[in-house]
C-alpha cells in the first residue's frame, strides 16, 4: 500500500493505481478464501503425532512460545500463540517422569541478545507452581539449527532411544530436517495447529487479520525450508516421516 500511495503522488500515478488495484485484490483473496490454510496445511499434516507411545527417553521442546524481550521489560512472561509448546512440555514431562526434558530457546533478535526465552520460561513455570529443576535449559540458540546443535550435547542421545520433538505443527518439517542433519533422530510431537484438518474443504469467510497472520507463518516456513536446504542445514527439501 505504501508503494502505491507514493506512486499516486508522482507522475507515475497510473502505475500507482494499478499497483493499488492488485494489492486490494490480493487482500480480498486472503480475506475471503482459505488460501493461507492451503499453504500451511501440508506443513502441519506432514508429521502426525504417534498414535501410541510406550516409551519416551527424552523430550526436547523448541522455543518460540514466550517473547523474551517483552517478558523482561514488562516483568512478567509474555506468551504468544505458540504457548502450546510449553503446555505440551508440562503434560509430557508428567506422563513420562523418567524422561530427560530439554527446553531450547535463547533469543532470535539480532539486537536483544541479553534477554533469553529460557529465562522467561523459568519464570512462567514458577508462576504456575511447577518445579522446573528437572528441565535442562539451553539458552544460547538463536534459530532452529542452533536449537539442535546446542541441545545435542545436553541430550547425548544413544542409539535406540526415543526422543520427542515438540514444536508448532507448521514448524515441524524444518525442525525434523535440522535434527536429522545433526545426527539426532527424533519423533515428532506437533502442537499449535493453525488448521483443523479441513483445509481441503472450500469455504468463504471474511477475516483478513487472521488470514494474513497464518499466511505469514506459512510463507515463513516454506521460505525457511528452501533456505535451510540451500545452506546445507537440512538434507531434504521437504522432510517426511
Amino acid at each position: 500500500m505504501g508503494l502505491a500511495a507514493i506512486l499516486l503522488l508522482t507522475r507515475w500515478h497510473r502505475l500507482g493505481r494499478t499497483v493499488l488495484l492488485w494489492e486490494c485484490l490480493v487482500l480480498l483473496i486472503v480475506a475471503l478464501s482459505p488460501i493461507e490454510e492451503w499453504l500451511i496445511a501440508p506443513l502441519e499434516d506432514r508429521f502426525p503425532p504417534p498414535a501410541k507411545l510406550e516409551r519416551v527417553d527424552g523430550i526436547v521442546v523448541l522455543g518460540g512460545a514466550i517473547d523474551p524481550v517483552g517478558s523482561a521489560l514488562r516483568g512478567q512472561p509474555n506468551a504468544g500463540s505458540a504457548i502450546d509448546r510449553i503446555t505440551a512440555m508440562i503434560e509430557l514431562s508428567r506422563r513420562f517422569p523418567d524422561a530427560t526434558v530439554i527446553f531450547t530457546g535463547g533469543s532470535g533478535s539480532v539486537t536483544e541478545q541479553a534477554y533469553k526465552e529460557a529465562t522467561a520460561v523459568r519464570q512462567y513455570l514458577a508462576q504456575l507452581g511447577i518445579d522446573g529443576s528437572r528441565i535442562l535449559f539451553e539458552e544460547q540458540s538463536r534459530n532452529t539449527r542452533e536449537n539442535a546443535a546446542f541441545s545435542l550435547p545436553l541430550a547425548n542421545p544413544r542409539p535406540g532411544q526415543v526422543w520427542l520433538l515438540v514444536t508448532s505443527a507448521s514448524h515441524m518439517p524444518r525442525s525434523v530436517g535440522v535434527f536429522r542433519a545433526a545426527g539426532w533422530p527424533v519423533t515428532a510431537w506437533p502442537v499449535d495447529y493453525a488448521t483443523n484438518g479441513t483445509a481441503s474443504v472450500a469455504h468463504v469467510r471474511f477475516n483478513l487479520p487472521a488470514g494474513l497472520g497464518v499466511l505469514g507463518a506459512a510463507l515463513h516456513e516454506w521460505v525457511g525450508l528452501v533456505s535451510y536446504r540451500l545452506l546445507g542445514w537440512t538434507t531434504d527439501w521437504f522432510p517426511a516421516p
